[in-house]
């Protein structure tokens, strides 16, 4: 069970609700080479995994996590603070990583340099996101093959920055295609004083964005509660089989709407509501 109780299945966090929930002086920090754990290597400010089968748990990382090569990296109940030393907080380039329970953030006063695009999360690999709490880069998730579940996590308080042309393009989940991606249960929210969409920097709260070499199959979107962009939720084409049902959008203030579809692809589209209650028509 999650330190300080267990979210029911099926619900749609409330701020505070996920993520690392303990004691954090209790957790094992990792800040150098000096507490790497067994396997891995501490490389200026990240923490490096060659591939494998490896957990974490219970561990307070100072710095980035880079996985690379087959295999899985498992964490749980644990802190990860990315700093300017790596892409990404949680960089997965290559086999899965499964990470549940966990506050994923960023917090170094330096941003790794002119890339607008990192996610907290981000890469190649597949992924099973449960019940983690996401903050403080220009997107939360970025997922690159598909085959994925994303459930029950807290995603907010995405890093706005810059001026218009070079300046944050905000995504809750930023997807390129592929097959089977469950979004289920989650609270996207990356409106900012009251607006979705302040004119410059929030994209979409979630953003599928497949192209003709990888075209988005199956996709689930369903039971979440998404705010903030543009247009609230972005579907791309190709698309095929995507199931949108029992989502909560909020407020569109400053944006064009909730939704925005370019070229079809919706199997079921049923019981989206808007800010006020009222049922959302099925975008052509």
């Amino acid at each position: 069970m999650p330190p300080g109780g267990a979210l029911a299945p099926g619900v749609v966090p409330q701020p505070g609700q996920v993520g690392f929930r303990g004691n954090r002086a209790n957790l094992k920090v990792v800040d150098g080479p000096g507490s790497a754990p067994p396997g891995t290597q501490w490389n200026t400010g990240a923490l490096r995994f060659g591939g494998g089968d490896v957990t974490l748990d219970g561990v307070y990382v100072k710095g980035g996590i880079e996985y690379n090569g087959r295999g899985t990296l498992t964490i749980r109940n644990s802190v990860i603070e990315g700093n300017h030393f790596s892409w990404a907080p949680l960089l997965g380039n290559s086999g899965h990583i499964d990470v549940r329970d966990t506050t994923i953030t960023y917090k170094d006063s330096q941003w790794p340099g002119r890339q607008w695009g990192n996610g907290a999360i981000h890469g190649d690999s597949t992924v099973t996101i449960i019940r983690c709490d996401i903050s403080g880069t220009p997107d939360g998730i970025q997922n690159g093959p598909g085959n994925s579940i994303i459930e029950q996590n807290h995603i907010h308080d995405m890093l706005r920055s810059g001026t218009y042309p070079n300046n944050t393009h905000n995504d809750g989940i930023q997807n390129y295609g592929g097959a089977n991606l469950s979004i289920k249960y989650n609270r996207i929210d990356i409106s900012a004083d009251g607006k979705a969409y302040d004119g410059t920097h929030q994209n979409g709260a979630v953003f599928i964005m497949p192209s003709s070499g990888s075209p988005s199959k199956n996709l689930q979107v369903v039971g979440n509660y998404l705010a903030g962009g543009g247009y609230i939720l972005r579907l791309g084409a190709p698309m095929s089989g995507a199931v949108v049902t029992d989502n909560r959008f909020g407020t569109t203030a400053g944006g064009w709407g909730e939704v925005l579809l370019d070229g079809g692809g919706i199997l079921r589209w049923a019981n989206n509501l808007d800010v006020n209650g009222r049922a959302i028509s099925q975008p052509n």
